[in-house]
């Protein structure tokens, strides 16, 4: 495959995803998450960590504590 066929292949394969996001019920959020979510993916796993660790150290109390530290080899 030459260099000119590969362009063609990539312009080809960039058409068919635009026509796949504009035929989404919201292109415009959907597009602007998906982007954000890519540049910046830890701006939802820290906290959704921190949410679940709370949830789970309420739930389990000092017996999380102690499975986090056998996990890390210091109990």
């Amino acid at each position: 495959m030459n260099e000119r066929e590969f362009l063609k292949t990539l312009e080809e394969r960039a058409k068919e995803q635009e026509k796949l996001i504009k035929g989404m019920v919201l292109p415009k959020v959907f597009t602007t998450i998906s982007f954000w979510l890519g540049n910046h993916p830890w701006r939802i796993l820290i906290p959704i960590s921190i949410i679940i660790t709370l949830i789970l150290h309420g739930i389990f109390g000092k017996s999380y504590d102690e499975f986090i530290l056998k996990i890390f080899g210091k109990l």
